[in-house]
């Protein structure tokens, strides 16, 4: 009897086996795969509400993996979103039999996306959120626990995403920001056309632990704005609420962006610091998109700063820029505060020191495409030094600090008005060599405060342009001179005035005496030749004696005789 149950049971065996490999034989045939891979593309349809396609599907038991071949997805209006040449899933049978799905390679090659944001009313969002949301998770109510229920979790290993080609444009449906303004950028995140390429690396050992992520082989091209971006390389590990991101590296045409370390809290408040950001940088690769003045700055400038903030500002410390000879030198430290409202927004540094030698600051203005006044002038201050502070605030700029040159220091306080186009301010100072800077040898230092007013108006400068021509700036100047040497003497308590209207500089100089006042109107119509064009009439008014006087000296002569 013990003999008959032991025979039954090896042929129960056995055929138990032959079904397992005839299930295993019929799983991989073509007919099953594909069977399986309609009702796969049937699933994700229904699922997604969209089109989707596979032209051929392989399970494999024994290698424990799936691919899948020219994987395509439209979105709902019938546009061909995701494109993929292959995807393959390795998976651990093991962890299946635990109601685990656990992929321990996965590979995405030849990934083509096309992700749009317009603003017609048939497109009123992203072409990708019905995606997006079909992927969330709703929480569920609490399931009572059982012996025999366990949840199936899913893990990803690792995986490799090679991105071909990433398009992404947006529309909002008014003009660009610059229509209308050439000396704007080009760049706007309402017409974005966004093209990328690149290579994602993902690894995870265990559930729940770091993700660590690492991506090279990054191009982009905004073809909109003309912002290019020739490669990008970085590294992150990802934990629950912070990243920590390393060897970080950015090239553009002509300048690198890089830091060794950097880190951010993701939860709330929102905080991130890189203790050493560099970057050598040729301004004109950021000319077309954000600030066209800047297509012919080629002078590369070296920088290194610290870098912290939140959501609602950002700091910079320890900031050091110099060109590569370093005939320019600039130390600073300042920051941006409330990001959030371009209103509000301000920018302020303190500028500890900035030096730039001879010829320096001739070479930073030669590279904006605007005319050129008074470089000459500007020649003559020989090396310069600055310390002080900016402010950067809505369409205004405020500068304040002290300027020390060869031919003497000023100390300045003046604003770039944005709205009304001006620039206006006052500069002091206690001995200035006046004539050294404009040419003209019978003055030499002088002690001054001055105001000014300075017209920056292009339309308004080009209008009087047409009418009067001229090289000079338009504004006016008055100036309370203490002492001014002149010749082999020396005034004393003068006022200026000057007023130019683009063509010609007029003024008027005051000083008194006691016999007399003394004054002359002059003017000009290039500083450039100033000596050699400057017209001058004085005017000399003696001061009247009082009877008074007169009487007394009366009296005297009277009593002397």
């Amino acid at each position: 009897m013990k003999g008959k149950l032991l025979k039954a049971f090896g042929i129960l065996l056995a055929i138990a086996c032959l079904l397992i490999a005839a299930g295993v034989a019929l799983l991989h045939t073509d007919k099953v795969q594909n069977w399986l891979m309609q009702r796969f593309v049937a699933v994700l349809q229904e699922q997604l509400q969209t089109d989707v396609s596979v032209e051929y599907i392989n399970i494999s038991l024994f290698k424990g993996g799936v691919t899948l071949c020219s994987v395509e997805v439209c979105d709902r209006q019938g546009r061909k979103m995701f494109q993929m040449e292959k995807l393959t899933l390795g998976l651990d049978m093991k962890a299946l039999l635990q109601r685990k799905v656990a992929v321990t390679d996965a590979r995405v090659s030849g990934l083509k996306a096309m992700l749009c944001k317009p603003a017609s009313p048939t497109d009123s969002t992203a072409n990708y959120m019905f995606l997006v949301d079909a992927l969330k998770t709703e929480k569920a109510a609490p399931k009572p626990k059982t012996s025999d229920s366990k949840p199936v979790s899913f893990h990803i290993k690792k995986a490799t995403i090679e991105i071909d080609s990433l398009c992404y444009t947006t529309d909002n449906g008014r003009p660009r920001k610059n229509t209308g303004k050439p000396n704007r950028g080009a760049f706007d995140a309402g017409h974005l056309d966004l093209f990328a390429a690149m290579k994602i690396k993902v690894t995870q050992q265990e559930e729940g632990s770091n993700m660590h992520v690492s991506i090279t082989d990054f191009k982009a091209t905004d073809r909109g704005s003309g912002l290019q971006i020739d490669s990008l390389r970085l590294q992150a590990d990802i934990a629950k609420d912070s990243i920590r991101l390393s060897k970080m590296r950015v090239r553009l045409p002509h300048s690198t962006i890089a830091f060794s370390e950097g880190s951010a809290s993701l939860g709330a408040p929102l905080r991130y610091s890189i203790p050493k950001l560099s970057v050598t940088t040729q301004l004109r690769d950021i000319a077309k998109p954000f600030a066209p003045p800047l297509k012919d700055f080629t002078t590369p400038l070296h920088t290194t700063c610290t870098v912290s903030g939140d959501a609602e500002g950002v700091r910079f410390d320890d900031v050091k820029v110099t060109t590569t000879d370093e005939r320019l030198k600039v130390l600073a430290s300042g920051g941006i505060t409330n990001l959030k409202d371009k209103h509000q927004m301000r920018v302020h540094f303190d500028v500890g020191q900035m030096t730039a030698q001879n010829g320096m600051v001739e070479r930073i203005v030669n590279h904006f495409p605007v005319k050129k006044h008074m470089m000459k002038q500007l020649h003559a201050l020989g090396r310069i030094e600055y310390r002080g502070k900016f402010d950067v605030l809505f369409k205004k700029e405020v500068f304040a600090g002290r300027l020390g040159t060869e031919t003497g220091a000023l100390d300045l306080n003046f604003t770039i008005d944005g709205l009304g186009k001006y620039l206006y301010g006052t500069a002091k100072t206690d001995s200035l060599q006046l004539g050294k800077i404009m040419n003209m040898n019978t003055i030499g230092a002088i002690a001054c405060k001055a105001d000014f007013r300075i017209d920056i108006s292009k339309p308004r400068t080009a209008q009087m342009r047409r009418l009067k021509g001229g090289k000079l700036p338009i504004g006016n100047v008055e100036a309370e001179v203490q002492k001014v040497r002149w010749k082999l003497g020396a005034v004393k308590n003068i006022t200026a005035t000057i007023a130019s209207d683009g063509a010609e500089a007029a003024g008027t100089i005051v000083g008194g005496g006691k016999l007399a006042n003394l004054s002359c109107d002059f003017s000009f119509t290039d500083t450039d030749e100033i000596q050699k064009k400057l017209k001058v009439k004085p005017h000399l008014k003696f001061n009247k004696k009082e009877k008074k006087d007169k009487g007394e000296k009366g009296e005297k002569k009277s009593k002397k005789k």
